[in-house]
């Protein structure tokens, strides 16, 4: 296995669900900056990360007084119903608060909380005062295409990576998106395959994110979803071992455009908006010499 990139750029090589977060993995140019959608589906409006290359989206929605609660849209292509993608509530991979979705294999979604320790160990499933409620009208899945509009509420806490007093002005995010199937899908523990398809951060606007509709379409959203039997408390520590040096993005996914349609874990049936779109495949074995989301 080569450890030279394609491009002659060297990476750092990476294993399992870790490898498969990949946040915090980010390029020297500047990063991509969210711009307003309008969900079809719903209404809301959200501040919104939108790579033109990989069709993955990431928005953000929030009360005009601050508060520890986010309304966000988790929105990508899958093939032939695999796929997953994901967001950190900062541009680091080690330490934030995670979260990543995918189709359960049941004509649902799972949503799962990670947090990373270092580098090489896949990141535990996490629960804490924090929960992820599905908006039915904002969320659908089937083979080609997955859109999850829900509530994160209690996300909003320094202590997770990012606090509601930080949500005025602009702030670094990070995301990821792989084309190949999770194993053991139905469980909101399920394994992560390699983010082959893309992985960077953006700037997301979040002070032009608020509006005066949140509580309407905070109303809308069901039942929190569980986390997994296994979930252990988010302790707040992660990435306290130092060892992301050496790190490459080779995501560079900047296109933004503007409107359009679009718990701890657990399942959630879809429903509501959806979209088009497909990227390659291939399972994380350990070497990161495929390692190219080419969203150059």
């Amino acid at each position: 296995m080569s450890s030279r990139h394609p491009r002659g750029r060297s990476v750092t090589k990476r294993r399992g669900l870790l490898a498969a977060l990949g946040f915090g993995l980010f390029s020297s140019q500047a990063a991509a900056q969210t711009t307003p959608f309008v969900d079809q589906g719903t209404g809301i409006q959200f501040q919104r990360f939108f790579g033109a290359k990989t069709n993955f989206g990431f928005g953000v929605a929030l009360p005009t007084t601050p508060s520890n609660s986010f309304i966000g849209q988790l929105s990508f292509p899958l093939v032939n119903g695999a796929g997953w993608g994901g967001f950190s509530l900062t541009g680091d991979m080690e330490g934030p608060l995670l979260m990543a979705c995918w189709a359960d294999g049941k004509g649902g979604i799972q949503a799962s909380f990670r947090e990373a320790f270092n580098e090489d160990d896949d990141p535990p499933e996490v629960t804490g005062a924090f929960s992820v409620k599905p908006i039915s009208e904002g969320t659908s899945v089937n083979n080609t295409f997955l859109t999850f509009t829900f509530l994160c509420e209690g996300c909003l806490d320094d202590s997770l990576g990012l606090g509601a007093a930080q949500t005025a002005g602009t702030a670094e995010m990070g995301w990821a998106l792989a084309s190949t199937a999770v194993r053991n899908p139905a469980s909101s523990a399920g394994v992560l395959a390699f983010h082959n398809s893309g992985f960077g951060d953006f700037k997301a606007n979040l002070g032009s994110a608020r509006n005066a509709e949140f509580e309407t379409w905070a109303a809308l959203v069901g039942t929190a979803l569980p986390p997994g039997a296994n979930a252990r408390a988010f302790s707040g520590n992660g990435g306290d071992s130092g060892d992301d040096d050496g790190d490459d993005d080779d995501s560079d996914d900047e296109g933004n455009f503007g409107t359009g349609g679009g718990a701890g874990g657990g399942a959630t049936t879809g429903g509501g908006t959806g979209g088009g779109g497909q990227t390659g495949g291939g399972f994380d074995d350990g070497d990161d010499s495929n390692d190219d989301s080419d969203d150059d």
